[in-house]
């Protein structure tokens, strides 16, 4: 029993006693028949005696509620599916999560093992539990695997019963393909330019190369080292995103940090043959000056990128939204749902030719998801494409 429930116990048992003494007093000092004094003090003893079983009992009841309550918290609480069997073999408790995945009814509590589990493989698991033995199986609900882990409830060293743990592996297998396909993907981008520059580097040092090309090689090494550093800086830049890092907040205004974004990337412009229009009312949101104004540069310079000589990239910011559309290539529909995973390009032999790294629009979508920013994407092929993000916070 806890403390909190012991001592209003001992409080109670003692008011008991002092009752049944000042009974036993009155009793032996009023003048009453020789045998009737006993026969009082036996029924207030026998009275008390009950009164204090019966206070103890619902108290232990009310205890076990109190904590039950914690346990029901606590196994909803966990992550991944719980369920409890009992000495008895059947549920003491279970969580939603492990309801749904074992297909329960809402009046599981008290099921026998065999009529909740019908998986061959997970009942020999409780089996072994059951012998004090712990155990790591797969189950299959739903089209979904999950791994679950089966282990012995041991009270003063007895077996009281079985704890399930079933974990959804669906995510982490998730992450695993995608933590594989970008250091791939990494390995392959890094690769790329420094083939060439040292492919070039070494053609210069042994003197094979012509010296008229010399320059060109130069130049040549100067532009893959370039897009060696964006794409280290982007990858940099993610990993610091995936990290939750820069968390800090300030009244920033969105028209103010798109204006320097343009300007910044004036130059960029004029050598692709692109202008830059702005329709800019100002906004504010709290957050991240740098962060803000890296995902309005992506945008932007993506736009740039992939326009056509000659063409507009419009930036759009008003009250909530911010909105970059450019009068370029266009994407094909089937490829807009992808444009923001990383590494991902519409068109590989253009992406190299404008050495854009591939990292732009998945710093986007980080940024955004990181202000709850909605991201809408509209395209025609040899029209242009709009990219907008709709604040949710602004103010």
């Amino acid at each position: 029993m806890s403390k909190r429930f012991r001592s209003l116990a001992i409080i109670v048992f003692i008011i008991v006693c002092a009752l049944v003494a000042a009974v036993s007093v009155i009793a032996v000092t009023a003048p009453l028949p020789k045998y009737i004094p006993f026969i009082v003090i036996g029924a207030a003893i026998l009275i008390g005696a009950g009164g204090i079983y019966a206070f103890i009992s619902a108290l232990m009841n009310a205890e076990k509620d109190y904590h039950g309550a914690d346990y029901a918290a606590m196994i909803d609480s966990v992550t991944g599916g719980v369920l409890v069997l009992d000495g008895n073999s059947r549920v003491y408790k279970v969580s939603d999560d492990a309801r749904g995945y074992l297909g329960l009814p809402a009046e599981a509590i008290g099921m026998y093992k065999t009529d909740a589990i019908k998986d061959a493989e997970l009942l020999r698991a409780i089996e072994l539990a059951e012998k004090g033995e712990s155990s790591l199986t797969e189950y299959t609900s739903g089209g979904t695997t999950l791994r679950v882990l089966v282990d012995p409830v041991i009270f003063n060293g007895q077996i009281v019963g079985t704890m399930l743990l079933l974990l959804d592996m669906g995510e982490q297998l998730t992450m695993q393909k995608l933590r594989r396909e970008f250091a791939s993907n990494v390995s392959h981008e890094l690769k790329t330019p420094l083939t060439s520059i040292s492919g070039y580097a070494e053609m210069i040092e042994a003197g094979m190369a012509p010296e008229k090309d010399i320059p060109d090689f130069a130049g040549r090494i100067r532009k893959e080292s370039k897009r060696l550093l964006s794409l280290i800086s982007d990858i940099i830049r993610l990993s610091s995103l995936d990290e939750g890092a820069e968390n800090e907040k300030e009244p920033v205004d969105m028209a103010e940090t798109a204006e320097e974004c343009c300007d910044v990337l004036a130059r960029s412009a004029e050598e692709h043959g692109v202008t830059i229009e702005q329709e800019l009312e100002s906004f504010v949101i709290e957050g991240s000056p740098g962060l803000l104004s890296e995902l309005v540069y992506n945008l932007v310079d993506n736009a740039i990128r992939y326009n056509r000589e000659g063409g507009t990239v419009f930036v759009k910011v008003k009250e909530g939204l911010v909105s970059v559309r450019d009068t370029g290539i266009g994407i094909p529909e089937e490829h807009i749902p992808h444009i923001f995973e990383r590494f991902y390009r519409v068109d590989k032999s253009r992406s190299k030719q404008s050495g854009g790294t591939g990292l732009g629009l998945a710093i986007v979508k980080h940024i955004a998801e990181k202000y709850g920013a909605e991201i809408a994407v509209e395209s025609k092929v040899g029209e242009g494409t709009e990219i907008s993000l709709r604040f949710k916070t602004a103010k």
